[in-house]
């Protein structure tokens, strides 16, 4: 989702607020419209059309339960493990720690040794008064 080209970002930031009410699974509570909307801070108006938007990319469903409530739905993540999987040739140099390789690799840092001064002290330096 974060990187499909056409979703306008608010539009983003609502399906992961609804993911994240689908916390315990793949679905939501039954909540309203007005409930959700204001749970996410949004307009009930706007939180149709990001609801629209959504199910028009198969991103969630929903579905109308008594009361006037609704439960949005996700599709369950893709099975990542096939069968007859192959290596991405260009990941196949690379090394991959899984929790049973404890060992990690030695590199070097990302940051440089100091990034304006901020991220690292080094022992000769001046201690800067406060």
């Amino acid at each position: 989702m974060v990187f499909y080209p056409d979703l306008p970002s608010a539009v983003l930031v609502t399906w992961i607020q609804l993911r994240c009410l689908a916390w315990a699974g793949w679905v939501t509570p039954a909540l309203s419209i007005s409930e959700i909307a204001s749970l996410i801070g949004i307009h009930p108006t706007r939180l149709n059309r990001h609801l629209s938007q959504l199910q028009g990319i198969s991103a969630l469903s929903c579905r109308t339960v008594g009361d006037g409530k609704i439960i949005v739905s996700f599709p369950e993540e893709p099975d990542l493990k096939t069968e007859n999987q192959t290596v991405d040739p260009i990941l196949s140099d690379s090394t991959i720690i899984s929790s049973q390789n404890r060992e990690s690799p030695e590199t070097a840092s990302y940051f440089p040794d100091q990034i304006l001064g901020y991220l690292s002290f080094q022992d000769d330096q001046e201690s800067i008064p406060y």
